[in-house]
């Protein structure tokens, strides 16, 4: 498999793994290549869809973002339960959520989930930014707690008008 790493992304340029990726909702095409994130990448390497170390991929996941373990588990539980997500792509630390059956750019992100780790602790200032963000993209926002069993726990936040 030919492969270079740039920021954070994985640069592939073999097009059956393009193809393959597509058809997952994985990856960004750019012309004869595509790139995917190092988390994302890591859920397709354990799954044995790309022929290269999940803890590798890990691990250069790690040099620049420091919730990575719980972001991989938050992907893998919801890529297992046949959910498409995706680390944002503008640098922000949220994850998009796509609607079962649509893949991206099908339709639109349908939540932004925020990882955060057991000893998180809500309160108005810890919230403030996601839900602002959340709001400028007419998203809804859900937190998503990885405590020691593995299996994530969801808090949805919404918009809610009063008339």
């Amino acid at each position: 498999m030919k492969y270079e790493t740039k920021d954070n992304f994985l640069i592939l340029t073999e097009k059956s793994l393009i193809l393959k990726l597509r058809s997952l909702g994985a990856g960004i095409e750019e012309g004869d290549e595509t790139k995917i994130t190092f988390l994302e990448a890591a859920y397709f390497a354990e799954r044995g869809v790309l022929p290269i170390s999940k803890d590798e991929l890990l691990e250069l996941a790690s040099r620049t973002d420091k919730l990575y373990k719980e972001k991989f588990l938050v992907i893998k539980y919801l890529r297992d339960h046949g959910y498409i997500v995706r680390p944002s792509l503008d640098g922000t630390p949220y994850l998009r959520l796509h609607r079962k059956g649509y893949r991206p750019g099908e339709d639109k992100t349908y939540y932004l989930i925020e990882v955060v780790k057991k000893d998180w602790t809500a309160s108005s200032d810890s919230l403030a930014a996601p839900l602002e963000t959340a709001g400028k993209l007419r998203k809804e926002l859900a937190i998503a707690i990885v405590g020691d069993d593995k299996e994530p726990k969801f808090l949805k936040f919404a918009r809610l008008n009063f008339e």
